[in-house]
């Protein structure tokens, strides 16, 4: 007897080869680092994954998303946030084909910006175009409540709520608060929301004012994303703020979130060389893209124990648009450039680029979504200390600054100042008034009358067995 063999017709052919398409996309996907949203900000951008280890490289095409929107990666998922119009939530499953999950309206004109969660599950969107915090149940695909942030707002009504970092029961909302009747200019200092995720209401962060009061920053227009980690025993963060752009009158900000304190500028536009756009930290320095006054970007590294700068990599223009840090020590740079648009790698040790040239990503790079970069860091008990720098006026200063302290009524306060190598600069007696109040009055020299350096300088104040700490900077 003869044996035919049996011949599959051509459609079951082509459901075979699109299976096996189908299964190798999802293993690619699967293997994915990280990923990069594209975007020529026409009408739809595009994920693609990447290697986060050698060769650092782009991979293909995972997904279609809104053509202006940021991403986060949380609990296996990949969420994307379509700013602008599209206000809208999509869901991707890395491991399954980066397929979507689920899409939603989170209501029109709101302008979403971030995305955050609590232990519970529940995702927190903010918004630049209306006054409210989104609560969404992205399970159900809809938004489940609203919390005004009206209350934090500047005379237009609407604080310009961006990014946020939750940390345990705390969501951290950092508020522009930018004039819209005048161009978006900074109507004041900036501002970090503080909300509370188990009891669904704001933390007020200055007993001593009316009101719910949102920690204050030192400068205006923070526009990065928040860095947060651990310090002496304290949960830190650092955002940068760019106040005007085009002047340097901003910098890289830290601010203590236990104590609720800014604590100045870690470095200065002015000694960064212009406009803080992205940054990371690690490696005991804080990698930065700055836009000059000319509006060019480059991509420097500013170390945090010796205060010296390096230029790395400049760009023909407004081209550098995010950065991110790998495990393996390299530094990841979206370059937009027309025509070389693409993923550049540097070691983030030596400053020398690995990539002879970007590696392709179709689209212009706009924003690197990577794993493993929630923070998980526990909160400290949101207590007020009985001892604290209530401000610091001007920061930066030139050379002059006034000092406000708050503590016990009648203690007595000693101020010590330390240069950016530890060295005591300058130092004071003050007693606290009948309000609990004292001033020291930074005059930019030494307690010998020399004077000192530009330069970060920190203020430390003891008194009654406790002591609160800030930093100044003295541009000259």
């Amino acid at each position: 007897m003869t044996i035919t063999p049996r011949r599959e017709g051509p459609a079951v052919a082509a459901c075979l080869a699109v299976a096996l398409l189908l299964s190798v996309a999802a293993a690619a996907a699967a293997q994915d680092d990280g990923w990069v949203l594209t975007t020529d900000y026409s009408t739809f951008g595009r994920v693609r994954g990447l290697q986060a280890g050698s060769p650092w490289t782009v991979g293909p095409e995972r997904a279609t998303v809104p053509g202006d929107a940021v991403g986060r990666h949380h609990d296996g998922l990949v969420y994307v946030v379509g700013r602008g119009a599209a206000n809208v939530i999509q869901v991707y499953d890395p491991q399954d084909g980066f397929s979507l999950v689920r899409e939603f309206s989170v209501g029109a004109g709101r302008n979403p910006q971030d995305i955050a969660f609590a232990a519970d599950g529940t995702a927190f969107v903010s918004c630049y175009d209306q006054a409210v915090l989104l609560e969404v149940d992205v399970e159900a695909g809809a938004v489940v409540a609203t919390h005004s942030t009206a209350a934090f707002a500047d005379a237009d009504g609407i604080p310009e709520t961006g990014w946020m970092a939750q940390v345990q029961d705390r969501l951290y909302v950092t508020a522009q608060l930018l004039d819209r009747g005048n161009w978006y200019v900074p109507s004041g200092p900036g501002a970090i929301l503080v909300f509370d995720t188990v009891q669904r209401t704001w933390v007020d962060m200055d007993a001593a004012l009316p009101g719910v009061q949102p920690i204050v920053l030192t400068g205006a227009d923070p526009y990065t994303s928040l860095d947060v980690f651990g310090a002496g025993g304290s949960l830190h963060a650092r955002v940068g703020c760019v106040g005007f752009f085009g002047l340097a009158d901003g910098g890289i900000e830290e601010i203590d979130l236990g104590s609720g304190l800014s604590l100045g500028f870690v470095a200065t536009e002015a000694q960064l060389g212009g406009d803080v756009t992205r940054f990371v930290a690690g490696n005991g320095a804080i990698y930065a893209l700055i836009s000059d006054a000319a509006f060019v970007t480059s991509v420097r590294r500013w170390d945090l124990q010796s205060g010296s700068l390096e230029v790395w990599a400049t760009g023909a223009g407004y081209v550098f648009a995010d950065l991110a840090l790998t495990g393996d020590g390299m530094l990841l740079v979206a370059d937009r450039t027309t025509g070389a648009a693409g993923m550049r790698v540097f070691d983030a040790d030596t400053g020398q680029e690995i990539t002879m040239s970007p590696d392709p990503t179709g689209l212009p790079p706009f924003l690197f979504v990577m794993p493993g970069t929630e923070v998980v860091a526990p909160v400290p008990a949101p207590v007020r200390p009985g001892l604290a720098v209530s401000g610091v006026y001007p920061n930066p200063c030139n050379p002059a600054a006034r000092v406000e302290i708050r503590g016990p009524a009648g203690d007595a306060l000693t101020v010590q100042v330390f240069d950016v190598r530890g060295r005591l600069v300058d130092h004071a007696r003050l007693t606290a008034d009948g309000q609990g109040r004292a001033v020291y009055t930074f005059a930019g020299r030494s307690a010998g009358g020399r004077p000192l350096a530009s330069g970060v300088y920190r203020v430390r104040v003891q008194g009654a067995g406790q002591a609160a700490e800030t930093r100044l900077t003295l541009l000259e």
